[in-house]
């Protein structure tokens, strides 16, 4: 069975994103080909991306253009299957994109048996159905050494506690984080 794995960028003062019009402009300043090359790493592990509806149609507007050809991560962005939990189950804008259906976690768990690990990125709204769910073993997260100030943060106020492992941590030349958390083995 893979493990499922919530990579997300986070602010200092704990945003997922930034306020309206700047959603990710304090993740662009912090960002660096150093940055690109850990991920580019990372995805080599991994079975598949998961993303939700909001996710997939930014990155699906990007990545399969001849606009990202230039880019380090393009090979993997296009290559790795995309699992997409929407409403819609239009997802063909992007070759190797597929629906998780009706019951997105009841597939997810299928597709983590037969994929191996897999990794959301974004998402906000999926990444707190699977923390609700009790399904997340692993968060990445790229702490970006900024005070955001405003957008939607990362994890709720409300909800069980829960302990973690830290399994990696590491600057970047922009000053930004890597920090990898594992929970610990279920009982």
């Amino acid at each position: 069975m893979g493990r499922l794995i919530v990579y997300e960028f986070c602010s200092i003062d704990g945003r997922f994103d930034g306020p309206a019009g700047e959603e990710m402009d304090w993740v662009q300043r912090n960002f660096s080909l150093e940055i690109e090359q850990d991920l580019a790493k990372q995805y080599t592990r991994i079975g598949a991306f998961l993303m939700g509806r909001s996710t997939f149609d930014a990155l699906a507007s990007y990545w399969p253009t001849p606009a990202a050809a230039h880019e380090h991560l393009v090979d993997a962005m296009n290559t790795i299957p995309k699992l997409v939990v929407s409403h819609r189950p239009d997802v063909d804008a992007w070759p190797g994109s597929h629906h998780l259906g009706p019951d997105p976690l009841s597939a997810l768990r299928e597709e983590l048996a037969a994929r191996g690990d897999i990794m959301l990125i974004g998402s906000h709204d999926v990444a707190r159905q699977l923390a609700d769910a009790d399904l997340v073993d692993e968060y990445r997260l790229l702490v970006i050494p900024e005070i955001v100030g405003g957008g939607r943060v990362l994890f709720p106020d409300s909800g069980p506690p829960s302990r973690w492992t830290t399994t990696r941590s590491e600057r970047f030349d922009t000053g930004a984080v890597a920090l990898h958390l594992s929970r610990p083995p279920r009982e």
